[in-house]
């Protein structure tokens, strides 16, 4: 019976050791957008002025493509509400180029 107890601990304990290294791990990335509304107030342009890596507490911008799939979602999700009309602002999103559909990531609202 000690040796069935024994088996079980050293194969939780080297769980590790059969994890996939080519799994990537998620990196939050910043991504600044200019945005222009119309008369109503809705999204009429989207255009990325520059990628940031928050990880390097600065906000010089890195080279790092965004996928279009990213940017229809931002502009989806920054769509869902109306702004001051005819105007034209910044905003940020964070990117995870693992979701390059998902636009709405904010761990600091709950939304990872």
């Amino acid at each position: 019976m000690r040796w069935i107890f024994a088996l079980i601990i050293t194969l939780l304990s080297s769980s590790t050791t059969f994890a996939d290294p080519n799994v990537a791990t998620p990196h939050l990335y910043g991504v600044v957008f200019e945005v222009t509304t119309d008369p109503a107030g809705k999204v009429d342009t989207l255009k990325v002025s520059k990628v940031m890596d928050p990880a390097t507490g600065t906000t010089d911008p890195i080279s790092l493509g965004v996928p279009n799939s990213y940017i229809g979602a931002a502009r989806k999700w920054l769509g869902q509400r109306t702004y001051k009309p005819s105007d034209h602002f910044f905003t940020w999103t964070y990117f995870d180029p693992l979701r390059p559909t998902q636009a709405d990531i904010d761990p600091q609202a709950g939304r990872p």
